[in-house]
């Protein structure tokens, strides 16, 4: 039986983990006794290193080193959101040791030991909201001893612990030695209870398929859009070109999951969609909302930059396309001579690029482009224009089934045939 209640701080763990949302928990183990009140704190690391930058090196790991030299803010965070008091009056709380935790799955967290000096008599009050910056109902689970008195209780932004502590006796600051009782307990644990632990954190990878934006892939993909601006800015030649593209990758796939989180479950996660705004912003990246769109849009300009510095570069094709494609997504309609100017740029490019992997793509914009054209000059009562475009749209639709059957693009293409036949002439 004295397994069960780790078993449960598991199962809460893994549940998490497995929900539809990538809110992860973080845990409060807070000890008063004799005098003393105490707290191990473990954070999820890749969230904490979201927030913080503790990974100076954006080499992926964050040292021992690193650590240190951000003893201060880990301080000030956790003085911020892991707030007591006794009797109304705060609780002083001085952080001692910091390092990093694995669980039994081997996750990372940032542990911390928080030592609190003040009355030690009256009505104690405990809240926290870690994380809320990212997650707004993100939880922590508290285990809490009150002179050997074990309670266990999940905070939230909006939930506070009481209990009646102690005797009058003043605070002292005592070593932090909760947590190794913890990880002995997890040791001793039954066989049948650990057996049972891992097939459950084995299982909850396959429930995770509907979590698209995330803390840790976030924090990903902005190191690694730093290290490439830092090459941009100060690396050798060849290398600031290829960086150039590389970042101009990142952003894009960052615009692009970004729309499909808000596509798949709308504004849920509009704390990450604003950091990673704010966050890109900060390194000269622009991702923008376009509200008549509907979707977030790279500007494109580490593309541009690429195409201005190595026209004839190995990623020449796949730079200009990219900034065809945002061009497309989000022209207007209305302008005849954009229009026409945006499908001559297409046709030149596929002049250039015959065989570039896109072209099904490309080529379905242009039959776009000419459907457009025949309508508003249809429209206009431009008959001669009209019938042009009209030819030129079904001669693409025509090409594209015909090259590359099978496709998304020619079903699309086949559709849009019938739309022009359908249409008045």
């Amino acid at each position: 039986m004295a397994s069960r209640p780790w078993m449960f701080v598991l199962c809460l763990s893994v549940c998490a983990r497995a929900s539809a949302h990538p809110n992860s928990v973080s845990y409060a183990n807070l000890s008063v006794d004799h005098g003393a009140i105490q707290a191990i704190v473990r954070l999820p690391l890749d969230d904490v290193d979201l927030l913080m930058r503790l990974d100076r090196d954006l080499d992926g790991r964050v040292s021992a080193d690193e650590l240190e030299a951000s003893r201060m803010a880990i301080a000030g965070y956790f003085d911020q959101h892991l707030q007591l008091a006794v009797d109304g009056a705060p609780l002083r709380a001085i952080l001692g040791r910091v390092a990093i935790w694995r669980d039994v799955a081997a996750f990372p967290y940032l542990e911390g030991d928080v030592l609190f000096a003040g009355s030690a008599a009256g009505q104690l009050s405990v809240r926290s909201d870690f994380l809320s910056e990212l997650y707004p109902s993100h939880r922590t689970l508290g285990r809490i001893e009150v002179n050997g008195r074990v309670e266990r209780f999940t905070f939230t932004g909006t939930s506070t612990y009481t209990a009646r502590i102690g005797s009058n006796r003043p605070l002292v600051l005592g070593t932090a030695v909760l947590g190794v009782a913890i990880l002995c307990a997890l040791v001793v644990a039954r066989r049948r209870a650990a057996a049972a632990a891992v097939a459950m954190l084995l299982v909850a990878p396959t429930a995770r398929g509907d979590v698209i934006m995330s803390a840790p892939a976030l924090n990903a993909t902005l190191k690694t859009m730093e290290k490439l601006k830092r090459e941009v800015d100060g690396g050798a030649p060849a290398t600031r070109v290829e960086a150039l593209f590389q970042l101009g990758a990142e952003a894009d796939a960052l615009a692009g999951t970004m729309n499909l989180e808000v596509e798949s479950h709308g504004m849920q996660e509009r704390a990450l969609l604003d950091l990673a705004l704010s966050r890109s912003k900060e390194l000269g990246v622009g991702i923008a909302y376009n509200g008549a769109k509907k979707k977030f849009f790279y500007d494109g300009a580490a593309f541009a930059g690429y195409l201005e510095q190595a026209p004839r570069g190995a990623h020449a094709a796949a730079a200009e396309f990219k900034l065809l494609s945002y061009a497309f997504y989000q022209a207007s309609a209305d302008d005849v001579g954009t229009m026409a100017a945006a499908a001559a740029a297409k046709r030149q490019f596929l002049a250039r690029h015959p065989r570039f992997e896109a072209n099904a793509e490309m080529r379905l914009y242009l039959a776009v482009d000419y459907r457009d054209l025949f309508k508003r000059y249809a429209d206009a009562k431009d008959a001669p224009n009209a019938a042009k475009y009209r030819r030129l749209a079904r001669a693409e639709c025509l090409r594209i089934a015909r090259a590359f059957p099978g496709t998304e693009q020619a079903d699309a293409a086949r559709q849009l045939l019938r739309s022009v036949d359908q249409s008045p002439r």
